[in-house]
């Protein structure tokens, strides 16, 4: 049956079961639209390739396939003025037929979009010294003492950073945080920490005034994520013209101080107990649920920061007591994990904690790199040195990786190459 039809109309070609051509492909398939001008004659206007859609096979060019040589059959012309049914059958150089019936609809999708890439080029040479925070535990078990080195963790945390901040004193601004609050007394153990040296350049000075006149820790519980939560706020209100702003945190590991955690269900500070009879709203530490590890609260703050791009780089005072793991997760969340089963610095040694600290604050310095815009995956990213494609390195002992969606680090040898590069680190994002 036909019917006259208007100048021009789409067809809906249906694929039959199987298809005689274009590599002896079988099987039912999905319509496509075809655009068919009108004959003028009232006529439906057919397609006229011999794929065998309206009944008529070409037999194709010798498929391979016997079964597939000939045109497919029996498909069913649907369009807007009418309807045929046929079947056919064809050879060529391999003989053969195929005949069927399908249906289906046609559907227009509209191509998938090609990536765009380009290029950004980094100069560490010429970037602005990183605003650094140093947030500091000085809770009241960084008096015992340290694990594989003289003297108290206090003094072991004191002593490196007062050095590395004077080593640094012209690399980096620095500031110092305190946590709990720098003189807490018996009513607020909980004190959330306060920035006694505000971020500055040639801050070295008053950060080792500050540090040595304090003495060893007589009182305090361990408020991290209340403490991060501030140093998030601190950050927030600097400029946002001048250099990457971070964190570095220096803590023996036991984040507590959340009121609201269940001391019933709670994981309880080693050491401390987590007896459910503390007075509501009270401060004090002496009772749970101050006393529960707040490590989810803790990691939440430490993404914040991160998500802010702010990283938080972790450094553990050994004798954290079986708190690895939060230790982990607080590295993961502030987006500088380090490879391997321990992911935070451990600072195993005096030299080791100095060694972390430096390290934390060259990688703010001349190691990252943040793009202009998030990619999808570390395998839409080529980094270059002057010149020489850089190798990534998943395991981030050497090479480069992405550390986050927008942040691109390098790792090893590899970031002092990128310190010295003469014409700078090249970044090509394909997104």
């Amino acid at each position: 049956m036909t019917r006259a039809l208007s100048s021009s109309f789409m067809l809906l070609v249906l694929a039959a079961s199987a298809v005689g051509c274009d590599g002896c492909s079988k099987g039912a398939g999905a319509g496509v639209v075809v655009e068919r001008e009108d004959t003028g004659d009232g006529r439906l206007p057919l397609p006229t390739d011999g794929d065998g859609t309206n009944g008529g096979g070409d037999g194709c060019d010798g498929c391979e396939d016997p079964i597939g040589g000939g045109g497919g059959g029996g498909g069913e012309l649907i369009g807007p003025g009418g309807e045929g049914e046929g079947e056919g059958e064809g050879e060529g150089e391999g003989e053969g037929e195929g005949e069927g019936e399908g249906e289906g609809e046609g559907e227009s999708h509209p191509p998938i979009p090609e990536q765009v890439c380009g290029n950004e080029t980094f100069d560490p040479g010429t970037r602005v010294p990183p605003r650094i925070l140093l947030v500091v535990d000085k809770s009241k078990s960084m008096r015992d003492a340290a694990t594989g080195y003289a003297g108290s963790k206090w003094s072991a945390a004191r002593d490196s950073l007062a050095t590395i901040v004077t080593s640094l004193d012209d690399v980096a601004s620095f500031g110092l945080m305190l946590f709990p609050a720098a003189y807490v007394t018996g009513d607020d153990l909980c004190a959330t920490g306060e920035v006694t040296v505000p971020v500055q350049e040639r801050a070295a000075a008053a950060i080792a005034l500050e540090l040595y006149g304090l003495g060893d820790p007589q009182l305090g519980a361990t408020p991290t994520a209340a403490t991060l939560d501030e140093a998030k706020a601190v950050l927030d209100a600097m400029p946002v013209a001048g250099g990457d702003r971070a964190v570095v945190l220096t803590t023996d590991g036991g984040p507590n101080c959340n009121l609201d955690l269940d001391a019933n269900t709670c994981t309880c500070t080693p050491t401390l107990s987590c007896s459910p009879t503390n007075p509501a709203g009270s401060t004090r530490t002496n009772q749970a649920p101050a006393n529960c590890v707040d490590d989810d609260g803790t990691a939440a703050a430490a993404r914040a920061l991160n998500d802010a791009g702010y990283p938080v780089f972790v450094v553990g005072i050994p004798g954290i007591n079986g708190l690895e793991d939060v230790m982990n997760r607080l590295a993961d969340a502030g987006g500088t994990a380090l490879s391997g089963a321990t992911r935070y610095y451990d600072a195993s040694s005096s030299a080791a904690l100095a060694s972390s600290i430096e390290d934390a604050a060259l990688r703010i310095s001349t190691c990252r790199f943040d793009l202009s815009a998030p990619v999808a995956s570390a395998a839409d990213v080529v980094v270059s040195i002057d010149g020489a494609v850089i190798g990534r390195d998943a395991s981030r002992t050497q090479g480069w990786d992405l550390v986050d969606s927008d942040t691109v680090e390098l790792f090893g040898a590899t970031c002092s190459q990128g310190a010295d590069a003469q014409t700078g680190v090249v970044v090509r994002a394909c997104r």
